[in-house]
């Protein structure tokens, strides 16, 4: 009976809305790109959920789909953001997301790491050091190419 508890839990954690990676939709305006701020968003490699695609959405607004070991990098507006990270999926089956406010600097990077959980994904801050040595072994997600969710 444990066994097959363990396999139910292993299947609810890879299942998913299914690994979808592209733009979603418009990349966020910026009016004056010399003011604008770089938003670095990292997914790292992982076995756990790695066939599910999770949705990054800036602002309350989808923009892209990220797999595991994927990274995208965008320019925002200076000034208050959220970033928050969506997958369907879990030990419910339901649509849930992680997010967290950010003050995109004029000039500066914004990196975030995003991993896997038990009931999702979640979504930090990360220091430049750590975002590098990450985006060095992860593919780059290809925001030329719009895609469906």
């Amino acid at each position: 009976m444990k066994a097959l508890a363990l396999l139910f839990a292993a299947a609810a954690l890879l299942a998913g809305c299914g690994s979808t990676s592209g733009r979603l939709g418009p990349l966020p305006e910026v009016a004056n790109s010399s003011a604008a701020s770089k938003v670095v968003v990292v997914r790292v490699s992982s076995m756990v959920g790695a066939a599910n695609g999770y949705i990054v959405a800036l602002d309350g607004k989808d923009v892209l789909g990220i797999g595991s070991g994927e990274h995208a990098e965008f320019a925002v507006a200076a000034g208050e953001h959220y970033l928050g990270v969506k997958c369907f999926g879990g030990f419910t089956p339901t649509w849930k997301e992680d997010s967290l406010r950010f003050d995109a600097r004029q000039g500066a990077p914004s990196y975030f790491v995003v991993r896997p959980n038990l009931s999702c994904a979640a979504v930090r801050s990360a220091d430049e050091a750590e975002a590098r040595k990450l985006l060095a072994t992860s593919k780059a997600v290809n925001l030329d190419k719009l895609v469906s969710k």
